[in-house]
């Protein structure tokens, strides 16, 4: 531990002293300081479609206090110390940070040499895909062997005839790859003994060998298609991906760690200094320190979100309901809006039938009735409004336009020829369910505001507007 601290003190004052002069503090939160290069990177996260100006940056001053503000909450509340955060915080970090963990240009060191290799491996006769199908004698003896021969000249004669190549596999081939069909893969020269390899890389796509005996096994090959490796940038990513399976991974890591034991003086060996370099990552790399941060935070806002607004929303919907009646008026319809259904009918009568059907149902019964109705034969589809009760906007359905309001044109249905609709206009909400999408959101605006009044009554805050005038707008 006392060789760990002495590391970190002399890397530690460097920061300080750094946030003095380039990096100020452009607001504090509870304590908490934000740097001007933290707000710079969410600033320029959250920012990327618009113009930005000195008005831009103040404004999201303003966001980024309640962002933090509900951040504090959630560490009041310990939601950080949870398991369920921390380690889905601990995956989304070690995901990033492997980046910052290894040696790159040892890895595409190492990716570069694999692809050349592997280039002088396949040679100039390329890949060949694959399939074997293939019987291991029981023992040693003339007959055992025999007896797999004479197996295999039955596949062969099936294969003649026509049956799948694959299914063939399935069902008669005795070694690992029967399960996948026979499949080996894409495969070199240089993998198969020569005598296999000769008559492996003789076939055309497609096409498949005859029964042949290698290393007192009996086999039947196919080959269904024929490529070289292509270039390192096609291939790339796949080898990258392999490397990283590999030990060359561990030894990226060691490299790394190894240059920043050299630049800072860690004492330490080099499986100390990886784990070091993991623990101290978020200084070291400043940009790193914000990609962890942004996980950090941003799991613990939605979770302190979630209880705070969205739980309560769900689990309270009479609390939604009574926003609506004390604020009725702010959900007025500018202009006359349907509530029913569109149907695509077979013809009229089949309307005139439905119609008959639901006259007097209430309208929430009225897709189970036609459910019911198209047991025995689909007659008619429904088209729903945007809400509970099937509430149409002007402009937002061509068929309710035209029909209802006489505006516009609509193409029928091919097999639904004949549309019509069920229900009647109505100039203003008949009740709550007729705008409670609109009320749930307002009313989750609502308890917002009042979250962050309470919060900002809760906890310390300063902006520092002559730091935030330093805040870069490129």
């Amino acid at each position: 531990m006392r060789r760990i601290l002495s590391c970190l003190l002399p890397l530690c004052l460097s920061v300080s002293l750094y946030a003095q002069t380039d990096n100020p503090v452009v607001m504090t939160v509870n304590g908490y300081d934000v740097s001007k290069s933290e707000f710079e990177y969410f600033f320029r996260k959250n920012n990327t479609e618009t113009k930005v100006t000195r008005k831009t940056v103040k404004e999201y001053a303003d966001l980024y206090l309640n962002f933090k503000l509900k951040v504090q909450a959630a560490i009041d509340e310990s939601m950080d110390k949870s398991e369920s955060f921390l380690s889905e915080y601990k995956m989304y970090r070690d995901l990033q940070a492997e980046d910052y963990l290894i040696d790159k240009d040892f890895i595409d060191e190492v990716v570069r040499r694999t692809y050349e290799q592997s280039i002088e491996e396949i040679g100039p006769d390329g890949l060949v895909h694959l399939y074997i199908i293939s019987s291991a004698p029981d023992d040693d003896t003339p007959q055992a062997l025999a007896k797999s021969v004479d197996l295999m000249s039955s596949v062969y004669g099936m294969l003649e005839e026509g049956n799948p190549f694959q299914l063939l596999a399935q069902k008669y081939s005795d070694d690992g790859l029967a399960e996948s069909g026979g499949l080996a893969g894409w495969v070199s020269r240089s993998q198969l003994p020569d005598e296999v390899a000769d008559i492996v890389f003789n076939l055309e796509d497609g096409q498949y060998s005859d029964p042949f005996i290698s290393d007192g096994i009996v086999f039947i090959v196919m080959v269904d298609a024929h490529r070289q490796l292509g270039t390192f940038a096609e291939n790339r990513e796949d080898i990258y991906r392999v490397i990283m399976e590999s030990g060359a991974l561990a030894e990226a890591k060691r490299r790394r760690a190894n240059e920043y034991a050299t630049n800072l003086g860690w004492t330490i060996s080099d499986d100390e200094a990886v784990a070091h370099l993991d623990s101290v990552l978020e200084i070291v790399e400043p940009d790193f320190g914000n990609i962890s941060r942004e996980y950090h935070d941003g799991l613990l806002l939605f979770d302190i979100s979630n209880r705070k607004i969205w739980e309560r929303i769900s689990s309270n919907p009479d609390e939604v309901e009574a926003y609506y009646d004390s604020h009725a008026k702010q959900f007025r319809f500018k202009e006359p809006c349907f509530k029913g259904i569109v149907l695509f009918c077979q013809n009229e009568g089949v309307y005139d039938e439905v119609k008959t059907m639901l006259d007097g149902v209430d309208m929430e019964e009225w897709i189970d009735r036609i459910v019911e109705y198209n047991r025995n034969g689909i007659k008619v589809r429904v088209m729903k409004g945007s809400s509970e009760t099937g509430l149409f906007m002007q402009g937002q359905n061509a068929y309710v336009d035209k029909i209802v309001f006489g505006k516009g044109e609509y193409t029928a249905m091919d097999n639904f020829p004949y549309v019509n609709v069920i229900g009647r206009v109505i100039k203003q909400p008949d009740s709550f369910r007729d705008v409670a999408d609109q009320v749930t959101e307002e009313y989750q605006d609502y308890l917002e505001k009042e979250w962050i009044t309470e919060l900002r009554k809760k906890y310390d805050y300063k902006i520092n507007r002559k730091a935030l005038k330093k805040v870069s707008l490129d």
